[in-house]
């Protein structure tokens, strides 16, 4: 019997790409909007999807924003048991925090840029004093580098701590490290595996690289000390498929890991179909993850047997 893969997401590009390359791997291919989904609680926790129960997949590969970090996370914890999911609960959680990932990463003995917390706006403006100009500074929730602004000295901060104050959020103060071109590096990791990776510049007079802020993608040949940051970052935090940042600095520093990597547009950039090489690991991934469970049900059968037979 074949395989059947479930890819949660809003819709987007890149969940379509991988979706349809998943058709050459996986028997049955669902796109399933993370909107339509439902968690219930009564006794045990139920995932419902389009006010079904959500059954009889193997995979479930989930993407979306920080938004839904929660439900995301419900939906892994409850059903990684029974099927192969390629991020566990606690990463939504850290994942799509910025502060949370760079805590886990300095755990893990990774390379960060020296970063400072603010809860509130006062706090923010304090510790202004204490840092060197430039720096960067960033809400903590948020992709394609919305809310992430450089201030070039102290008044330029306050400003932007101003404008900042209205989302209610809590503040990321982080020194500005120089880059080669204004760059940095993502890597895209499936399961201790590099499957692409490229440089993105940021366009001229902008110091987000981000590709939603203008910055343009270029081929990059990973250095060994790339490739462990990688590597690492992506271990640390418990995700088996997920994009890692770096910056292209002469000491290179993860500043950010994205769950759901853009992959829909990176032929010329990584001179390959990193789409099918997403879909290609996942259903290997779920061979493995259904071959371990085999196993495991097989030894706990032989184990109720032998007890059984003791018992008489």
């Amino acid at each position: 019997m074949g395989l059947k893969i479930g890819i949660i997401s809003l819709g987007g590009k890149s969940a379509k790409a991988i979706a349809e390359s998943c058709k050459n791997y996986f028997e049955t291919v669902d796109l399933l909007n993370i909107k339509k989904f439902e968690i219930q609680v009564n006794g045990k926790t139920c995932v419902f999807y389009d006010k079904k129960e959500l059954k009889g997949y193997d995979c479930l590969y989930i993407r979306g924003s920080y938004k839904y970090a929660l439900i995301a996370r419900t939906i892994t914890r409850t059903l990684n048991q029974g099927v192969y999911i390629p991020v566990s609960p606690n990463a939504y959680t850290i994942g799509h925090d910025k502060f949370l990932t760079l805590l886990e990463l300095q755990k893990n003995n990774i390379a960060i840029p020296r970063t400072h917390y603010a809860p509130g706006t006062a706090i923010a403006k304090k510790i202004l004093d204490n840092v060197d100009f430039p720096i960067i500074m960033k809400l903590s929730e948020g992709t394609h580098g919305r809310g992430v602004m450089v201030a070039d000295s102290k008044k330029s901060a306050i400003t932007i701590l101003d404008l900042l104050e209205s989302f209610h959020k809590p503040y990321l103060i982080q020194e500005f490290v120089e880059t080669e071109d204004t760059s940095d590096i993502r890597v895209i990791v499936a399961k201790e595996k590099i499957l692409a990776a490229y440089k993105r510049v940021a366009k001229e007079g902008e110091v987000r690289a981000n590709i939603h802020s203008g910055g343009a993608r270029k081929s990059h040949q990973l250095t060994d000390i790339q490739k462990k940051l990688a590597l690492d970052s992506a271990r640390a935090i418990g995700a088996d498929f997920c994009g890692v940042d770096i910056l292209n600095s002469e000491r290179p520093s993860v500043i950010e890991i994205n769950l759901s990597p853009s992959v829909w547009d990176l032929k010329e950039a990584c001179n390959g179909d990193v789409p099918n090489l997403i879909a290609k690991e996942l259903y290997l991934q779920t061979k493995k993850f259904k071959k371990r469970k085999k196993d495991k049900l097989r030894k706990l059968k032989k184990k109720i047997v032998k007890e059984e037979g003791e018992k008489e």
